[in-house]
């Protein structure tokens, strides 16, 4: 009984393992179709929407280097000055009216649906441990559906259901979960178009699940590789730029 026990546990262990292993690699590939390359900006523009409605609309720049620094500038007017800055876990925002930059939460609302983490943080691999990998067919594509726990209770959302298709690991869709449990948000990856030579996320939506009959649409404009100087990402640097 003993012998049959630890068998078990010894493949459902194995079997965890292979499912974190591969699921580590599809999230790392995934992953490029948003973060593809080590050092870029991108012009963004996030529409809100009610009762199908545009109720908003924000111009943003992202200056992004490596996995866990991104530096995003507001465009528009009315918000001339402000930054939000994130590093590794942590994420200020800096405002003109401000002697120093303010510490705030990933999860707090930007515009409509979209939040600081979904501007500023964009990478799975480095935030999330996926416990299982299967497969699901969506909208008629084959997909591998990964479930993935949180890898520290900073990060935006607590699980996450994500499902790309099965040849590329390209994004299709995923389900955004808090810490309580309750279902957040859903996230459908709508167009991808060939950028300097890579294919790269240029439309997502996000549906809040908390107000059904919203949803915001996040726009990636213009990526541009470029090599950013590692002054942007210090948070004492902020007060400096104008």
């Amino acid at each position: 009984m003993k012998k049959i026990f630890l068998l078990s546990t010894l493949f459902l262990v194995s079997t965890m393992l292979f499912a974190e292993d591969k699921g580590s690699q599809i999230l790392r590939i995934s992953d490029q179709y948003r973060n593809a390359w080590p050092s870029f900006v991108v012009r963004l523009r996030i529409t809100s929407f009610k009762n199908d409605k545009q109720k908003n609309a924000r111009n943003l720049e992202v200056m992004v280097k490596g996995d866990k620094k991104s530096l995003v500038r507001f465009l528009d007017p009315d918000q001339k000055g402000q930054y939000l800055l994130m590093l590794e876990d942590n994420m200020w925002i800096f405002a003109p009216n401000t002697r120093r930059p303010i510490r705030i939460s990933p999860l707090q609302r930007l515009l409509g649906e979209a939040s600081n983490g979904d501007v500023a943080d964009i990478t799975f691999s480095e935030n999330y441990n996926a416990t299982s990998v299967s497969e699901e067919t969506v909208g008629g594509r084959e997909c591998f559906r990964l479930e993935l726990t949180a890898s520290n209770d900073k990060t935006t959302y607590q699980r996450v259901e994500y499902w790309v298709t099965k040849i590329e690991s390209l994004p299709v869709k995923a389900e955004l979960y808090l810490a309580s449990g309750k279902h957040y948000k859903s996230v459908t990856y709508d167009e991808f178009k060939m950028i300097h030579n890579r294919l790269t996320l240029t439309q997502m939506t996000l549906h809040d699940r908390l107000r059904n009959n919203s949803h915001t649409i996040m726009e990636f404009l213009e990526y541009e590789p470029q090599t950013l100087q590692e002054k942007y990402f210090n948070k004492n640097y902020l007060t400096q730029l104008k």
